[in-house]
């Protein structure tokens, strides 16, 4: 057996063990501290975790929203293809993309 090869393995497989974990540890710490701020908030105000589940989702459906518009309209400013073909192909193309998309 080659002994570089196996402590280079063994490195490499302690070091995305250890990365899993802070993964995970950070992860239960986030997830702790959204209980305790979500239960804070019946407690003291009334206000139920899906009340505040449904605005976090409004507020990132409109973040989303702009964000995929934004990306649709990228590098699309301020140009203007007069060529009829290149545009009929560009739509035919878009279409073709939403419902390949929509589809899934």
């Amino acid at each position: 057996m080659n002994i570089p090869l196996v402590v280079g393995a063994l490195l490499v497989s302690l070091l995305i063990f250890w990365w899993l974990l802070s993964v995970i540890k950070a992860s239960l710490k986030t997830a702790l501290l959204v209980v305790a701020v979500v239960f804070a908030l019946q407690v003291f105000t009334g206000i139920g975790p899906q009340q505040i589940f449904n605005q976090v989702g409004q507020w990132l459906g409109i973040s989303f929203t702009r964000f995929a518009s934004w990306l649709e309209n990228w590098g699309n400013k301020n140009k203007f293809d007069p060529d009829v073909k290149k545009q009929s192909l560009s739509m035919i193309l878009s279409m073709f993309l939403e419902l390949i998309l929509i589809g899934q």
